[in-house]
């Protein structure tokens, strides 16, 4: 399957997903949801892939791409028309709350397969530069999601919205359908992880220490998501001012990712993870000095050039340093990781904060981020 056409389809379901998860969080709150029952639904985009993420790498190793995309393009569909389909008026919250976790589960499915499929079509020189560009429509759907789910909420109301999030679904089923032929059966014989522990992969130096590096980024950026905006309250910044310093944050992961080709071409894996978690460091530990406007925005802006180099060079590494046959594996045990941080670090974070003040929060995430540079740097030199 062409990366252009893999990009493509990655739009049309990441744009569906992120539509979804705003119009379900608006959709409740419009009907006097608690802010704690919005959190239990977004949660559940994450908790179920959590649990079932390595169960669904190994299938992925053992049938290859096909049933992963088409079984996670159904059960999106799926989620997306139950809200519609039922008012929330007759059937109360239940059928968004079977929605969010249908809609996470299938996108969990639809992630792992791209980015096995990119890694494997990619020559091995060019995995890094392979996976910026799978990066840059992650960032692209990133951003017309949640405006598209604005306004179509405005103007057809939430459960249109819904219905409407299905044509962009159907389209990606289509373009998925038309290139069936293209995509491997599998790709190598049938898993040899299968019959292990769930979480054996770790004994593989390597792929622990990329894990690790891998945590710590999806930490921080859990961090900077949860945390900017409660900084920025609690040092009197308007919303709109908090939108442009997370708006830079994003910014700066669009510009690294479209700078990835080049960079990989001079610098390994290895050498941008230790820059990224240097640069984390040092932009946690300014955050809490600042309390204006352009600082914050500066700050964000070197975080996001950091943390958004991270991506490309981890999923190279986890293809370069899985065990044949392993790499879906790898993937959900990654996925599984960085789901169980959106699910719990949210709450871990609020309840430091609360107790210490955000700037404890943001100073012990610099110097998590430090522990892990210099620990990659370590590993460089030897």
């Amino acid at each position: 399957m062409p990366l252009s056409r893999i990009i493509m389809f990655v739009v049309l379901s990441h744009t569906a997903f992120g539509a979804a998860r705003v119009t379900a969080s608006l959709y409740a709150l419009a009907h006097k949801a608690s802010a704690f029952t919005v959190g239990v639904l977004m949660a559940l985009f994450a908790l179920v892939p959590m649990l079932l993420a390595m169960r669904a790498g190994r299938w992925l190793d053992a049938v290859g791409p096909w049933k992963p995309l088409a079984t996670g393009t159904a059960l999106m569909a799926a989620g997306v028309l139950l809200p519609a389909a039922f008012p929330y008026d007759v059937a109360d919250i239940g059928p968004l709350l079977v929605a969010c976790a249908l809609i996470g589960t299938g996108f969990m499915l639809l992630q792992m397969t791209v980015q096995q499929i990119v890694g494997h079509q990619a020559a091995p020189e060019n995995r890094a530069a392979a996976f910026s560009v799978l990066a840059l429509g992650f960032s692209t759907s990133s951003l017309i999601g949640p405006i598209a789910s604005g306004v179509l909420i405005d103007t057809l109301g939430h459960r249109a919205a819904f219905a409407a999030t299905f044509v962009s679904l159907a389209a990606a089923g289509a373009l998925l359908a038309h290139h069936r032929r293209d995509l491997p059966s599998r790709h190598a014989p049938a898993s040899t992880g299968s019959d292990k522990p769930m979480f054996e992969l770790l004994r593989y130096r390597e792929i622990r220490n990329v894990l690790i590096a891998s945590g710590l980024v999806s930490m921080a950026w859990d961090l900077q998501t949860f945390m900017i905006p409660v900084y920025g309250t609690r040092v009197g910044l308007s919303a709109s001012e908090i939108g442009l310093v997370l708006g830079s944050f994003a910014a700066a992961t669009f510009a690294i990712r479209l700078a990835m080709p080049r960079i990989a071409r001079t610098y390994r894996e290895w050498q941008v993870l230790t820059f990224t978690l240097f640069t984390g460091c040092v932009a946690f530990a300014l955050i809490p000095l600042f309390d204006r406007l352009l600082p914050l925005a500066a700050a964000t802006f070197l975080l996001g050039l950091g943390l958004g180099a991270a991506q490309p060079n981890v999923m190279s590494l986890i293809h370069a340093r899985s065990p044949s046959g392993r790499v879906g594996e790898a993937l959900g045990l990654r996925t599984t990781i960085m789901n169980g941080s959106h699910v719990v670090l949210p709450l871990v974070f609020g309840a430091f904060g609360s107790v210490l003040g955000a700037a404890a929060v943001f100073w012990t995430m610099a110097a998590l981020l430090g522990a892990g540079g210099t620990a990659a740097y370590r590993r460089l030199r030897t």
